[in-house]
């Protein structure tokens, strides 16, 4: 099934009750939730979900990765669970108006993503999912786009090389545009030996010129620094 990523500013000091949240549903787990869960899923057309919070200088993040039909479907559905004053959508509903400030009972709740990028590089060894997003300059916009077309393009060789220094087997891309703002949402499979501090991933990629190549052309369209293009984050709903 087709996956959609994207981020959600979190509303300054709710971070820990997302936090809990994941932590809660997953310890308090029975047969009969993950019953009522799938057949709530499958009205939203929905097969998989992760989330993933990012802590930045301008505050936290949560990153949405979806699986399902599409994510106009499962929207659509999501809103009519609402209507219908379904419970569990009655308690998403709730808990996304007090952590992130958005009703997902109206449509402009409802990301507005553009697909930029599939890339896979075979292997049979176990992977670990990782999302997370980086700022892209306005006037970057149109060159991040080209950027991540080439990498499926005519330099997939160097974007598989980069991708192979870091122990990275999959890789996806979305930009996101929230209000005035862009975001390139990246999402990943990996080594699970590659989920280490941001200083010790880079150094992986310390002797591959191709990702040299790539991490300069992301500084030019994000403003970070070479260390912040690894950015730290926590999977909420790993199990």
């Amino acid at each position: 099934m087709p996956r959609f990523c994207y981020v959600s500013k979190i509303l300054p000091g709710k971070s820990d009750t997302i936090r809990n949240h994941w932590k809660t549903k997953l310890e308090d787990n029975t047969a009969q939730k993950e019953a009522e869960d799938a057949d709530f899923w499958k009205e939203l057309k929905m097969t998989g979900f992760e989330s993933f919070l990012q802590p930045t200088p301008v505050g936290d993040f949560m990153i949405h990765c979806l699986e399902g039909e599409s994510l106009e479907k499962i929207f659509e559905g999501l809103r009519k669970q609402i209507t219908a004053n379904n419970k569990i959508a009655l308690n998403l509903a709730n808990f996304y108006q007090n952590t992130l400030g958005k009703d997902y009972q109206k449509p402009e709740a409802e990301p507005e993503i553009e697909f930029l990028l599939d890339v896979h590089v075979p292997t049979n060894l176990p992977q670990v999912k990782k999302a997370f997003f980086y700022p892209i300059l306005a006037d970057k916009v149109e060159a991040h786009r080209q950027f991540r077309k080439d990498s499926n393009g005519e330099k997939k060789m160097r974007h598989e090389a980069s991708m192979k220094a870091f122990n990275v087997s999959h890789l996806s891309v979305w930009l996101q545009k929230v209000g005035h703002e862009y975001y390139s949402v990246v999402y990943t499979e990996r080594r699970p030996d590659s989920q280490c501090d941001a200083a010790k991933r880079l150094e992986r990629g310390m002797n591959s010129p191709e990702w040299q190549e790539i991490a300069k052309t992301l500084q030019e369209h994000t403003g970070l620094s070479h260390n912040e293009l690894s950015p730290n984050v926590e999977w909420l709903t790993q199990h």
